[in-house]
């Protein structure tokens, strides 16, 4: 009972690490280095949707980033499962989902538009499908640093013979 109670809480602080750390990550990024850096230089509109629009790739890399270093902090396999409550989330409010206007079509097409393409002003929900990329992208993180893939690894004497 102690250990699965353990468990749940690591898992969720991966979780929380995974989703809302991530995004306060990028936040601070874009404003306080990339912002005053690189401002001027790219233009704000193109810095600003390296952390925003309908992929998130900024948050991506940072999630993959912390799955890959989060095990020296926190030892387990927790950082693997982060990925099951936002992806079980994501299709409950896809299925759920009903237009904002009686004038668009409700069908899979416009569902799944409007949670993961979106169109400026009108991105697609984020509290839904951030969550689902960031946690996805720290699991794969984590695979990665479990497989020590990226990492110098000196033979050893029985490997070179």
């Amino acid at each position: 009972m102690k250990t699965s109670v353990r468990w749940i809480g690591l898992y969720l602080l991966h979780l929380l690490i995974a989703t809302l750390g991530v995004g306060l990550a990028t936040a601070m990024l874009l404003e306080v280095i990339l912002k005053p850096l690189l401002g001027r230089a790219i233009g704000e509109a193109k810095l600003i949707s390296i952390g925003t629009g309908p992929y998130y790739p900024l948050e991506i890399v940072l999630a993959a980033v912390a799955g890959y270093f989060g095990y020296g902090l926190l030892r387990g396999n927790h950082r693997f499962w982060v990925w099951v409550l936002p992806t079980l989330y994501l299709p409950m409010k896809i299925i759920l989902w009903t237009p904002t206007t009686v004038l668009a079509d409700q069908n899979w097409h416009t569902a799944l538009a409007h949670f993961f393409v979106g169109t400026p002003p009108h991105y697609p929900e984020g509290n839904v499908t951030i969550p689902f990329y960031t946690t996805l992208s720290y699991a794969i993180g984590a695979l990665l640093d479990s497989g020590n893939v990226f990492r110098f690894q000196h033979p050893t004497a029985a490997a070179g013979e």
